[in-house]
């Protein structure tokens, strides 16, 4: 009788256990101001996640044929590309280069060419391309980096802000980040939603700066907790990306300094509150 009875204390206590641990992992990924404070579905964040995911595995289906000028055309409809958003001296000066889908050797102008690049039936005020430069990432590596802040960040925000809230923040960010790129961008394309994301960890990091201001002892402890463990991940990809590609940090502050300017109409100045 005395081993049944320890038996079925050592199963309790081991699912208490597993219990007490699930339960801490899905307090880490809650943003609570008070005890049983309404959450909401992700639905905004994972469907951008997925929308992402699929895009990507577009370009590595095959890379010949129709889907490669699929996959060009994509690309050339939907990154952010200054000559395509606004005129530039370049477009004035006319002068003869190869063409890309003409025979080989023949030539055309510069304008002509941009016109290729930029869809000309539109060209060359292209604003779409301030929301469209969210959707495309240049390789995994790329969209494993933004993904890391759009699931561990966005999906903490969404729940606990809602999806409106959160697609406002997500979009005008990005707008702010496609903005500042466009001042030093020039004629070279770029892609990705990292801008988004920076505005959505600015925020993310108002939001806990103002948790901290309201809690005292281990609450206090467990929002640094979240703070460490719920941006280290974005840190470390964001490292290995920055050491193998050239990445557009102009984009990033001005998506950033959204996230700031919504978390202060949220939260007000917490930092300086502590």
């Amino acid at each position: 009788m005395d081993v049944e009875e320890t038996s079925s204390v050592k199963v309790a206590h081991t699912a208490s256990k597993k219990c007490s641990l699930f339960t801490w992992f899905r307090r880490l990924f809650t943003l609570d101001n008070l005890p049983n404070q309404k959450q909401h579905f992700p639905v905004f964040i994972i469907t951008m996640s997925i929308l992402h995911i699929v895009i990507l595995l577009l370009t590595y289906v095959t890379r010949t044929g129709d889907v490669r000028r699929f996959i060009l055309a994509l690309y050339r409809f939907g990154r952010l590309y200054v000559p395509c958003m606004r005129p530039t001296v370049d477009h004035i000066r006319v002068h003869s280069v190869p063409c890309k889908t003409f025979i080989k050797g023949d030539m055309c102008s510069y304008d002509d060419l941009i016109k290729q690049e930029c869809f000309s039936f539109a060209y060359p005020h292209q604003i779409w391309r301030m929301i469209t430069v969210s959707f495309l990432h240049s390789n995994w590596l790329h969209l494993v980096s933004n993904l890391s802040a759009q699931l561990i960040q966005g999906i903490p925000i969404e729940r606990k802000h809602g999806t409106p809230y959160t697609l406002v923040i997500y979009w005008l960010s990005g707008m702010g980040a496609s903005l500042v790129g466009l001042i030093r961008l020039g004629s070279e394309g770029a892609v990705g939603a990292s801008g988004c994301l920076h505005g959505l960890m600015l925020f993310f990091i108002m939001d806990r700066l103002s948790a901290l201001k309201a809690k005292h002892g281990y609450d206090r402890v467990f929002i640094i907790l979240q703070l460490v463990f719920l941006l280290l991940p974005y840190v470390v990809t964001s490292a290995a990306l920055i050491i193998q590609h050239r990445v557009v940090h102009d984009a990033h502050v001005g998506g950033a300094f959204v996230g700031f300017l919504l978390g202060i109409h949220a939260f007000g100045l917490p930092l300086f509150c502590i």
